[in-house]
């Protein structure tokens, strides 16, 4: 098992360090100088494969760690809002996320790894699952001990409780695997090879089934959260946590059980319904992408050239272009309300507490305030700006671009700028929603800390949704990730999105002042914008093509 770990291991590394490469290699500017040799540069493989390592450590331990991290300051918030004991809520909160995770495991995934090393290479498809069991189950073990014990003993959980937590993250894991596994090879020993729909039958059975049933018992879990929470039930839940980390020895059992045939019959059974799913996913991507126009009796403009092609567009597509937007609205409005509701809790429940209660020490307030720079990271994902551009180019752009009087530079640049004024149009609602509901909040906690609070709290949050309605659309005409199916097979542009969301993520990490951060973001949103223009001018009647 240990070989075979190793084996798995340096041919993933290899994935990623080729895929890195590769992505380099296509950089914009320039990758057409770079040549074909870099795949045999000793020292750019060397750091290549650092690159691959630091990847490979964190998608291992970084989930781990924001989700142990979130238990600790969620039931640290709520026992020091309603006075209640942190152990019980971490525990039960605990208990509700492991088996959350237990419904979302799938030891059959077929990943290109699986692709090369058992259905090309030819690895034993039973030695290829044990093993990554083995090495999930090992990064599960490892990661919940640098993770959950410490923050479990923060929180008060008695430290022979807290050492169970290790065990039960592998329990549920194991028990999970053991049951599809038992339930997949009775299935198949009845003589039933498809589901209802014709689909290969799989172990981890229907996907959409899985999620029902997770979110029903999470539904239940959290409706019972204030009965377990309010009495104290502290004893229930680490009881609970002592069984999944029994759960570890039938789990095993059963998976020892399962036939050794099988484990082949598995992978390939999932190949096949993932292609499937794959396909009915691309056509569904197709179909929303490039939806019928809206209506064409009366939609017309009195603009001329691209600014008319432009108008009739964004008229004519309006369902389409509007529809993900109403949603990140009506999104926003909830969040708000929440947030309101709370905010509301936390005053009135202070107050009543301690009639001298500062309202500028509120944690809805400092939400707005002393984390202000995590802005960016929720714009980041409630940003119109990619789903657009995709619509664009399914409805648009995947036509004119085969003729050559819509690549010349002046038509790219002036469309590019017709553009950004919609998307910023489209994306402004819900960014001034949010920007509005800031200023409310400070001015109801306490008002103004320094002169122009308001003014700078406001544009901050604007100015983060033009930066990334620029930057949506710039490197759309820069790197048109977009294939003929309207499908995203740029390397570059998954580089460019996971470069943006790490920065993202460091701002939402650490606080800066609004009164360093808005000015910054203007200047910045600035120049980003007009550098965006001259790279759009210059590169994008190369780059803005079809693939």
């Amino acid at each position: 098992m240990r070989n075979t770990v190793r084996i798995i291991l340096s041919l993933r590394n290899t994935i990623t360090v080729n895929g890195l490469l590769y992505g380099i290699k296509h950089i914009p500017l320039i990758g057409k100088h770079i040549s074909d040799r870099i795949y045999g540069i000793r020292i750019i493989k060397i750091l290549a494969l650092i690159v691959a390592v630091i990847v490979e450590v964190f998608k291992a331990f970084f989930g781990k760690a924001l989700l142990f991290g979130m238990i600790f300051l969620g039931s640290g918030f709520v026992s020091s809002l309603y006075d209640y004991s942190q152990n019980t809520v971490y525990m039960y909160a605990l208990l509700l996320f492991l088996i959350a995770g237990a419904f979302m495991y799938n030891l059959f995934n077929v990943t290109t790894e699986v692709k090369y090393a058992v259905f090309l290479l030819g690895m034993d498809a039973k030695k290829y699952i044990t093993s990554i069991f083995a090495y999930d189950a090992f990064t599960i073990f490892i990661g919940y001990a640098l993770f959950g014990i410490p923050t479990a003993l923060i929180a008060g959980v008695p430290w022979y409780f807290a050492v169970l937590i290790p065990f039960a993250g592998v329990g549920t894991k194991a028990a999970t695997v053991g049951l599809q596994m038992s339930s997949y090879a009775a299935k198949l020993n009845s003589g039933r090879k498809t589901n209802r729909r014709g689909q290969p039958l799989t172990v981890v059975g229907s996907t959409a089934f899985n999620v029902l049933l997770c979110m029903i018992i999470c539904t239940v879990g959290a409706i019972a959260a204030p009965m377990v929470i309010f009495n104290n039930m502290f004893l229930m839940s680490a009881v609970a946590i002592a069984i999944a980390a029994l759960a570890l020895i039938p789990g095993i059992l059963a998976m020892k059980k399962f036939p050794y045939g099988m484990y082949r019959t598995a992978l390939f059974a999932e190949r096949d319904k993932t292609a499937k799913v794959k396909q009915d996913a691309g056509s569904q991507v197709k179909k929303m992408a490039s939806a019928q126009i809206t209506e064409t009796e009366g939609v017309t403009s009195g603009a001329k050239g691209f600014r008319y092609l432009n108008e009739l567009f964004v008229k004519r597509h309006r369902k389409l272009l509007w529809g993900s937007v109403i949603k990140i609205i009506i999104g926003t409005f909830i969040a708000i309300v929440i947030l309101s509701v709370l905010l509301y809790i936390e005053l009135y429940v202070s107050f009543r507490k301690d009639s001298t209660f500062d309202p500028t020490e509120s944690t809805i307030r400092s939400i707005f305030t002393a984390h202000l720079s995590g802005f960016p990271f929720v714009l980041y994902f409630i940003n119109r700006g990619a789903a657009i551009c995709q619509t664009m180019f399914a409805n648009c752009d995947s036509s004119l671009l085969t003729f050559g009087f819509y690549k010349t530079p002046h038509s790219i640049l002036t469309m590019f700028r017709l553009r950004l004024i919609s998307l910023i149009k489209l994306n402004f609602i819900p960014a001034f929603m949010i920007a509005v509901y800031a200023v409310v909040v400070i001015a109801l906690t306490g008002g103004q800390e320094y002169q122009y609070q308001y003014v700078m709290t406001f544009l901050s949050i604007i100015l983060s949704m033009v930066f990334f309605s620029v930057h949506h659309l710039a490197i759309y005409y820069l790197l048109q990730p977009y294939t003929s199916e309207y499908k995203i097979k740029s390397k570059s542009y998954q580089i460019v999105s996971i470069v943006t969301y790490m920065v993202c993520w460091f701002l939402f990490n650490n606080n800066v002042s609004a009164t360093i951060f808005a000015p910054v973001a203007a200047v910045f949103t600035v120049v980003y914008a007009v550098l965006a223009c001259v790279l759009v001018y210059k590169f994008a009647p190369k780059t803005f093509r079809i693939k």
